[in-house]
């Protein structure tokens, strides 16, 4: 960890941790945190999962699973070569689900590029 990283990480909300999850051929990082139906919180360009720092605990006291990943690139998660196509990103949030062992319905909310691939999981999942 570097003194960014230290300073960012102190911004994830107390409940909430920071794990790592190989999928889709992509290594993203995740917050997660919350109890219930899960919820899943895409995020924009040049963003990461903090943007949705002060949404995180109400929608976790309010009774939701939150999943918010750094995209593909982004934030803590791996630069890859290629991939970056919201088609393919829509399938590294899938591979992530099920990683988490999540199969029944989850509620999406995207701003940005995160609105995009939020719409192709929507169309193609």
């Amino acid at each position: 960890m570097n003194v960014t990283d230290d300073y960012i990480d102190e911004k994830i909300p107390t409940g909430f941790v920071r794990r790592r999850a190989e999928v889709n051929d992509v290594e993203l990082s995740y917050l997660i945190g919350g109890d219930g139906p899960p919820v899943v919180l895409l995020h924009g360009w040049p963003q990461t999962a903090l943007a949705w720092r002060f949404l995180l605990s109400p929608l976790a006291h309010a009774g939701y699973t939150v999943v918010a990943p750094d995209l593909r690139g982004a934030g803590n998660s791996q630069r890859a070569a290629h991939g970056y196509d919201k088609d393919n990103q829509s399938d590294d949030i899938r591979s992530l689900m099920r990683h988490l062992g999540i199969r029944d319905k989850v509620r999406v909310v995207g701003h940005d590029i995160g609105g995009m691939i939020a719409f192709s999981w929507a169309r193609r999942h």
